[in-house]
């Protein structure tokens, strides 16, 4: 492993050719390898260490424990003018949100605002890199899945509820959009990792010890770590929620992802990480996901919302800053400059890297520098 929050440097399209080529080493199709490479380059590329490289692994476990069919292709079954349900035939979230998100795109082109519901695939990343997909098409997303059950409701020591991501985007002109990337808990697997290997505790006491019901802010007493892996960890204790909102914003969402989704599964019959990792998992990593757009063109003139957009984010620039404050920003506003300046050079965590290259491409013979040297060639 790395030295402790040791970051590496490396080139982003080096990264996407063997994020891909991984793949569909691992029988992935080129779309499917595409959907996968696209979506965690998108991460990477916003700066979000810990939904970039790493979170591949959450894919290649499920993958590895044949809970995740790799070779199938996720369906439309059902739809109407503005909605669809997409089967994800127990795919990657990566290539079913794919679809869903295209999906949605397209119906709400067409008339103004869509919903698209998925259901049977597995982990999907980042949350953000499929709302990204409806900035650049001018248009408004609000998307999210349920997940593996790892959090508590708000009083209780069992983890019944999800870990989930949500996300939301609209356009904007020449300064960054309001662009909403958060999750719905304390933490996930990642923090485990990182208060392992380096020793991070978390902001609140929302670690619950499973047999006194004490709480604390130090996973790593509490620490599964599965081998040849750098970011799943599975973990013994319950997870606690500190405050109501985030409670609330989490039934809800499990409501938009499950219970109205017809194919959903809900979060407490949705196999655990544990269950995941020592191969006994019945069912996908994810019961449910949703995606709403809207093309706000349909209703006015885009350029008038891309202004006032625009006029937000200065207001919220130019506020005040409170004392020792590094100043205000718009939510997203550095992964947004990322990714418009499309930089050739992109960091991930070297605790992620090594894993990577030495469990999931070493297992097809490769090595870093084998795949450089590919790479390389095929460039000329």
């Amino acid at each position: 492993m790395g030295a402790q929050g040791e970051t590496k440097k490396t080139n982003a399209n080096f990264l996407r050719y063997c994020l891909k080529r991984v793949w569909m080493a691992e029988g992935a199709s080129e779309e499917h390898g595409d959907a996968v490479a696209d979506a965690l380059m998108v991460g990477i590329r916003q700066g979000k260490l810990n939904q970039g490289l790493g979170v591949y692994e959450a894919i290649d476990l499920t993958h590895q424990m044949g809970a995740l069919d790799i070779k199938a292709v996720p369906t439309v079954v059902n739809e109407g003018p503005s909605w669809a349900v997409i089967d994800g035939k127990r795919s990657s979230g990566y290539y079913t949100m794919t679809k869903v998100a295209k999906t949605a795109i397209a119906k709400a082109k067409e008339h103004g605002i869509s919903i698209v519901f998925g259901f049977n695939h597995n982990d999907a990343g980042s949350f953000g890199s499929y709302t990204w997909l409806a900035h650049q098409e001018g248009c408004v997303a609000q998307t999210s899945n349920n997940s593996v059950p790892m959090c508590s409701p708000l009083g209780g020591m069992g983890n019944t509820i999800a870990v989930p991501p949500l996300d939301a985007i609209g356009p904007s002109g020449e300064k960054p959009p309001v662009w909403m990337s958060t999750k719905l808990c304390e933490w996930y697997d990642a923090d485990t990792a990182q208060a392992v290997l380096q020793g991070t505790k978390l902001k609140y006491n929302a670690v619950i010890d499973p047999e006194t019901g004490a709480l604390g802010n130090d996973l790593a007493p509490y620490a599964r770590p599965v081998e040849g892996y750098g970011r799943v960890y599975d973990q013994s204790c319950f997870q606690n929620l500190h405050e109501p909102r985030v409670y609330m914003l989490n039934l809800w969402n499990e409501l938009l992802t499950a219970i109205i989704n017809p194919g959903g599964t809900i979060t407490p019959e949705v196999p655990t990480l544990t269950d995941f990792v020592d191969g006994k998992a019945e069912g996908t990593s994810v019961g449910g996901s949703y995606y709403i757009c809207i093309d706000p063109s349909k209703f006015g003139p885009l350029a008038d919302v891309k202004a006032k957009s625009d006029r937000f984010a200065e207001a919220i620039e130019n506020t005040k800053p409170l004392p020792e404050s590094r100043g205000c920003r718009m939510p997203g506003a550095s992964g947004w400059k990322s990714l418009m300046s499309d930089a050739e050079e992109v960091k991930v965590l070297a605790s992620h890297w090594e894993p990577f290259f030495k469990t999931q491409a070493g297992r097809h013979g490769w090595t870093e520098e084998s795949l450089r040297k590919d790479w390389e060639a095929q460039r000329k």
